[in-house]
């Protein structure tokens, strides 16, 4: 089967400022170089993702899904390919400084938001300097020991918490908690490489 017959093309993948509606009323920006660090990475994730029951439908369940992630970062570039666990491609993210292009095959669930996607990824890998100046102006990135919160500056709500390795995010685990939206990511990360 030829793989392009199997994904369409997001529609909202391709935008300048390269902004992702993180839920209603905040989004986050993408920074402009999308690895601003000297040295290349390469890592694999295994990714679990569960979301709730959508509102107001009582016969639904919450849904979950397992996955896999290739991530591949140089200078200027970030190219992350995701599989599901029958092998199947079922996203494709190729991030530069001109352009983000998304492919999603069609029969990934709708819950599982590829832009969202990279921007938990962000919100949970990146440097905090770079999150924070990602964020809304009306959100805070407060850092620990191994947990970042993003929270409203006004209330002080929380958005995300997210826990993740000391020493090296990219090695071991990390899980993000989106109480806005009820969602949670475990993420198992490995370093490829030396």
């Amino acid at each position: 089967m030829d793989y392009s017959s199997l994904s369409v093309a997001n529609p909202f993948a391709i935008s300048p400022s390269h902004t992702i509606v993180l839920a209603p009323g905040t989004r986050i920006t993408l920074p402009g170089n999308p690895w601003d660090n000297a040295q290349s990475l390469e890592a694999t994730q295994q990714v679990t993702a569960q979301w709730p029951r959508k509102d107001g439908e009582q016969n639904s369940q919450p849904g979950s899904a397992t996955f896999l992630a290739r991530i591949s970062a140089t200078q200027g570039d970030v190219k992350i390919a995701v599989i599901d666990d029958l092998g199947r491609r079922a996203i494709t993210i190729d991030w530069t400084r001109e352009t983000l292009d998304i492919v999603k095959a069609d029969w990934v669930p709708d819950a599982l938001d590829p832009e969202r996607l990279l921007a938990d990824m962000v919100m949970t890998y990146w440097p905090t300097d770079v999150v924070s100046d990602t964020v809304d102006d009306d959100m805070i990135v407060e850092e620990t020991m191994g947990q970042r919160t993003l929270r409203t500056r006004d209330d002080g709500l929380v958005f995300a918490v997210i826990e993740r390795p000391i020493r090296d995010p990219w090695q071991g685990v990390a899980t993000l908690q989106n109480q806005k939206l009820g969602y949670i990511l475990t993420i198992r990360s490995q370093r490829l490489g030396s």
